[in-house]
């Protein structure tokens, strides 16, 4: 009897775990993309008005490269 339980719990809970799994991705998505816009505008307003968009591209891919390169640091030295 008990065993017949478990199983119909087990599958209504899967029906609802996976309904939450959707929704947590969709949330997690409109999260990202809040941020994102948030830092894209923030970039914007924080640029100096005399800085070519040559000077500006060159630092931020400079900023890229050096947090790619503390990341790889990290997981070679296997703190992450």
């Amino acid at each position: 009897m008990f065993e017949l339980l478990a199983e119909l719990f087990s599958r209504t809970f899967k029906k609802y775990k996976s309904e939450e799994v959707g929704k947590e991705k969709r949330v997690l998505f409109f999260q990202s993309l809040f941020w994102i816009v948030c830092a894209f505008i923030s970039l914007i307003l924080y640029i100096p008005r005399d800085l070519s968009i040559v000077e500006v591209l060159i630092a931020v891919v400079v900023f890229i490269f050096t947090i790619y390169s503390a990341i790889r640091a990290l997981k070679y030295f296997k703190i992450l």
